[in-house]
């Protein structure tokens, strides 16, 4: 009984101890969120100075009382976001004082009331005050312009309208006695319709928030807005141009039988349906005529389109939009395409707005070129960003070498979870032209090791050592940012390409792969030898046809429009993208999140390499 006795005062003093806990930080949140409303604009700048001891914050609590108001009002719900310390304050007497029917029934009827709000008003104040953030928080901004999207603004305000009337019909009791019991019904009936679309689209814009890194790329990356333009003014554009385009082929004599158009982010497809016998060189011929009525930049025509009886003209958007990193991040299409891949990166989307993902282990090379300043450096950032999100540290490994030496070196932080190294190294990212041979020299004698230990377990493959074994081997990926500027020293010249070379012929089995990225696309850079061994090749916009054929072996690099415009080629495979755009500041935030989360791994160091700097 003395036993019992204890356990029972011990869990009495355990529950004072928690409502009393839940009371203090009611009152913390309470002022904290006071505070934010006047003080948030002096506020918001300090919040990434947290550990700043000369930087004194505004909010009445400090910088803790800015830093909490910021994520949980701004970043959060808004002002609804004084809900969460009142339903605190109230769980808190509730613990103190359980045994008060009053308060117990007070508090039921309460959390119903504050979870509605939490959601309705968010969703209002962006309806009714959209440039006031401060109201509706990001939920209620990313929320509402999604609803804004489904039903409409006049729709919005129906949907807003009735979800308060059926609430008061609800709390107040309007109804007949008669239809009493019918309304109920049908008043549930649509609260559930309400909620599961709500939910829906909550679990849409979270994308699997259950992991630690969701959450975090999720708060990051969905604080950029996305950009609008009129859709009935891209719908009239759309019409006037198929009726040029059939105007200017009629002219020629060209029949057709139909014309479709496919709206991508940064072009729009037109799908031309020749009648049977129509010559598709006189088509072709009449590129600058169609480009002169459209009053086009530039187009592209694509004569067939690969596996279909149509020709395609690619003509650029002048409603043209960016594609966000998000949007590939946490879409559903996105996790299917990559779930069974080794090495999933994303490449944008198509002219079909479509999510473009590739396996890096089947390509198993990547080579990269395009003119300064057209987003082969954000291409490249994307690629690691998302090898980052889907794989762990455990599973791959990194080689950067940046000739440049500022295009990488933000990935310094996570060098100890994610870079493969050489035996006391003092940069893990190679800037240093006389270090490059012996990295590579490393890399080799690398594979040469990963093929001893396939042999000796009777494995074809990395996969299917992985499968088999508990210590797995990582996929180890090399990424050279500018492969021209390792040309300047001719006397390693041919020993770097000798080293490439054999990576690239043999390195796939083993899960070695080379991504290679280069401004300047001549033959001398890409040799007929590099080529051969990288059969998927990505090309930005490039200066020349001459550029254009070095990459891809054909033309249309050239007219290319820039800002991550794109051509992927693979296996006679040639696919039009826009790359997604991501902010330097928030590839900053994410490397910083990866870099903190995997602090604990030790460094993966490479053999010894042969030769020693001369």
């Amino acid at each position: 009984m003395n036993k019992d006795k204890i356990k029972k005062k011990e869990k009495k003093i355990l529950k004072t101890i928690f409502g009393f806990f839940l009371l203090g930080n009611s009152i913390f949140l309470f002022l904290s969120f006071f505070s934010f409303l006047f003080h948030w604009k002096n506020d918001q700048s300090q919040i990434e100075k947290l550990f700043d001891k000369e930087i004194i914050a505004e909010n009445l609590l400090g910088k803790m009382g800015a830093t909490v108001s910021h994520y949980f009002i701004h970043c959060g719900i808004g002002v609804s976001a004084f809900f969460i310390p009142v339903l605190l304050f109230f769980t808190g007497l509730k613990i103190l004082f359980m045994n008060q029917k009053l308060l117990n029934n007070f508090y039921k009827s309460t959390i119903y009331k504050l979870l509605f709000f939490s959601i309705w008003l968010p969703i209002f104040f962006y309806v009714m005050i959209p440039d006031q953030g401060i109201f509706s928080g990001i939920f209620g901004f990313e929320i509402g312009n999604y609803l804004i999207h489904l039903f409409g603004k006049v729709g919005l305000y129906m949907l807003l309208l009735t979800s308060i009337i059926f609430y008061l019909i609800i709390i107040f009791r309007i109804s007949a006695p008669t239809i009493r019991n019918d309304i109920k019904k049908k008043i549930q009936n649509i609260n559930q319709k309400i909620d599961t679309r709500l939910n829906t689209i909550y679990q849409l814009e979270m994308a699997s928030s259950f992991s630690q890194e969701k959450n975090f790329l999720h708060s990051i990356l969905f604080s950029r807005k996305k950009e609008d333009f009129s859709s009935i003014d891209l719908k009239t554009d759309l019409e006037s141009n198929k009726k040029k385009i059939v105007q200017i082929l009629n002219c020629y004599n060209i029949e057709i039988y139909e014309i479709k158009a496919s709206i991508g982010p940064t072009i729009i497809l037109y799908e031309i349906f020749p009648k049977v016998g129509t010559r598709i060189s006189k088509i072709k011929n009449l590129k600058n005529e169609i480009a002169l009525n459209l009053s086009a930049i530039s187009i592209r025509i694509i004569a067939p389109i690969p596996g279909k009886k149509s020709i395609g003209i690619e003509i650029p958007n002048h409603h043209r939009y960016p594609v966000y990193m998000k949007d590939i991040l946490f879409s559903e299409e996105s996790n299917k395409k990559s779930h069974k891949m080794e090495l999933p990166i994303s490449l944008g989307k198509t002219v079909f707005n479509e999510i473009f993902i590739v396996d890096l282990a089947k390509m198993p090379h990547l080579l990269i070129a395009g003119s300064t300043g057209q987003g082969k450096s954000v291409g490249l950032n994307v690629m690691i960003i998302f090898l980052l999100y889907k794989k762990n540290s455990k599973d791959i490994k990194f080689i950067l070498i940046d000739p440049k030496k500022v295009e990488l070196s933000i990935y310094k932080k996570i060098s100890k979870s994610y870079f493969a190294t050489l035996p006391n190294s003092i940069e893990p990212i190679i800037t240093d032209l006389h270090e490059v041979k012996n990295i590579l020299n490393s890399l080799c004698k690398e594979m040469d090791k990963r093929y001893a230990i396939l042999e000796k377990h009777k494995v074809r493959n990395i996969q299917e050592y992985n499968k088999y074994n508990k210590y797995n081997l990582p996929y180890i990926i090399l990424i050279i940012d500018e492969f021209a500027d390792l040309n300047i020293y001719n006397n390693q010249k041919k020993q770097i390409e000798t080293y490439i070379t054999r990576l690239a012929q043999l390195a796939r089995a083993v899960g070695i792969h080379l991504i290679i990225a280069t401004q300047r696309p001549s033959v001398d850079v890409i040799t007929g030898l590099i080529k051969s061994n990288f059969t998927a090749r990505i090309a930005f916009k490039v200066s020349s046809k001459i550029d254009s054929r070095t990459i891809l072996d054909c033309t249309g690099a050239e007219q290319l429009i820039g800002k991550g415009d794109l051509l992927f080629s693979n296996k006679n495979e040639l696919i039009r993208l826009q790359c997604p755009f991501m902010e330097l500041s928030d590839i900053r935030k994410i490397v910083d999140f990866y870099g903190k989360k995997n602090k604990k791994n030790e460094y993966f160091f490479l053999p010894e390499p042969d030769i020693m700097n001369e």
